[in-house]
C-alpha cells in the first residue's frame, strides 16, 4: 500500500450501511483502543455501558441516548485513528469533514480541542433526538440525477423554499432535505420517472438547508463556550470546499453546521487542485470512500473500514 502525498484525510457521516463496529478492531490494535477510551475520558461518563455501547454502537439509533452514544463513538473513532496515525508518521496535508464528520475534519485540523469536538457532538446528538419546536422535515437520497435537476424538480413540483438539494455526494446522487410534505410529493414524482434509487435518511429535521435557519440560535447554542483557533493544517468547508483560514470562519462553520448544505464534489475538486495523491477515509464504513470512486472510479482512495486494510496501512508506514 502507498501513502503518496500530498495526503487528504476525510471523515465520514454516520454509516447508513452494514459495516464493522469499533470493537472488532480493538482485540488487535489495543493502542487504538486507547486513544478512543482517553477521548471519551473527555466525556467523563461513568456509566461502563455507554462507554462499552460506543464501542458498538447501533446503525440506526432509536433513542435519544442510542443516538448520543452512536455519533459519539462514531466521532471518537475518527478521532483515534488521527492520533494513532500520527504517532506512525502519517498526518494529512488536507481534513474534510462530511456531516458528523466535521466535527473530526476541525480536531484533526487544529481548529478545536478533540475535547470540544466531542462534547459538541453529544450536545447535537441529543437536540437531533429531541428536537424542541423544530421544523417537521425529511431528507431524501437520490440517485440517478444530476444537482441541476434536482433543483430544477424541487422548483417544478414543490412549494417555494420547502425543498432543497442539501448534500452532493456525486454528480449522479443528491440527497433532498425540504418539509414532509414536499419530500413525499418529490419522491413520488421521482418513481415515475426512475423506480430506483430512492433512499428516505431517518432524520426527523431537514438537515443542511435552510429551514433549519430557525433553529439558527439553537445550532450556535450547541457551540457556545468552546475554543476555535486558526487551523494548523488545510481545512475545507464543507459547503464550498475553499479552505477555513481564520478563528472567526471556523466559528460561523461551527454554529452552521447543521444548516449549511454539503457539497462533496466541489471539496474533491479542490483536493485535485490542491495535488492530492493519497485521499484515507477515517472511520468506519466505505461511504466516502464509495463517493471519491463515483468522483473518478482511478482515484487512489484507502477506506480504514476493516481491520486488515488498517493493519497493512500500519505496516506501510513503519
Amino acid at each position: 500500500m502507498e501513502l503518496n502525498p500530498p495526503i487528504a484525510f476525510l471523515y465520514p457521516p454516520q454509516p447508513l450501511e452494514p459495516c464493522a463496529t469499533p470493537e472488532e478492531f480493538f482485540g488487535r490494535f489495543p493502542r487504538l483502543r486507547a486513544f478512543h477510551d482517553e477521548a471519551l475520558d473527555a466525556l467523563r461518563w461513568d456509566s461502563r455501558r455507554k462507554r462499552a455501547a460506543a464501542q458498538s454502537w447501533p446503525l440506526h439509533p432509536k433513542t435519544a441516548e442510542d443516538l448520543c452514544i452512536a455519533h459519539v463513538g462514531v466521532v471518537a473513532f475518527s478521532w483515534a485513528l488521527t492520533q494513532w496515525l500520527a504517532e506512525k508518521g502519517v498526518v494529512p496535508d488536507v481534513v474534510f469533514g462530511h456531516s458528523l464528520g466535521l466535527h473530526a475534519a476541525l480536531a484533526a485540523s487544529g481548529a478545536v480541542p478533540a475535547t470540544d469536538a466531542l462534547e459538541v457532538v453529544e450536545r447535537t446528538a441529543r437536540f437531533l433526538a429531541e428536537p424542541a419546536g423544530a421544523p417537521e422535515g425529511a431528507m431524501l437520497a437520490v440517485t440517478g440525477f444530476s444537482p441541476e435537476e434536482i433543483q430544477a424538480l424541487c422548483a417544478e413540483y414543490t412549494e417555494p423554499q420547502t425543498a432543497f438539494p442539501a448534500i452532493i455526494n456525486s454528480r449522479r446522487q443528491v440527497v433532498v432535505s425540504g418539509t414532509t410534505a414536499s419530500i413525499a410529493v418529490l419522491a413520488d414524482e421521482l418513481r415515475k420517472r426512475l423506480p430506483w434509487g430512492l433512499t428516505f435518511i431517518p432524520s426527523r429535521l431537514p438537515l443542511h438547508c435552510l429551514l433549519m435557519t430557525s433553529l439558527g440560535e439553537r445550532c450556535a447554542d450547541l457551540v457556545a463556550g468552546m475554543h476555535c483557533h486558526v487551523p494548523r493544517r488545510r481545512l475545507l468547508h464543507p459547503s464550498t470546499g475553499e479552505r477555513v483560514r481564520t478563528v472567526s470562519a471556523v466559528e460561523r462553520l461551527w454554529r452552521t453546521h447543521l444548516l449549511a448544505p454539503i457539497d462533496f464534489v466541489g471539496a474533491m475538486e479542490q483536493m485535485e487542485q490542491l495535488g492530492a495523491a493519497t485521499y484515507v477515509e477515517m472511520g468506519i464504513g466505505q461511504t466516502l470512500s464509495r463517493l471519491c470512486r463515483w468522483f473518478r472510479r482511478d482515484i487512489h482512495v484507502v477506506s480504514l473500514g476493516d481491520p486488515e486494510t488498517l493493519e497493512a496501512l500500519i505496516a506501510a508506514a513503519e
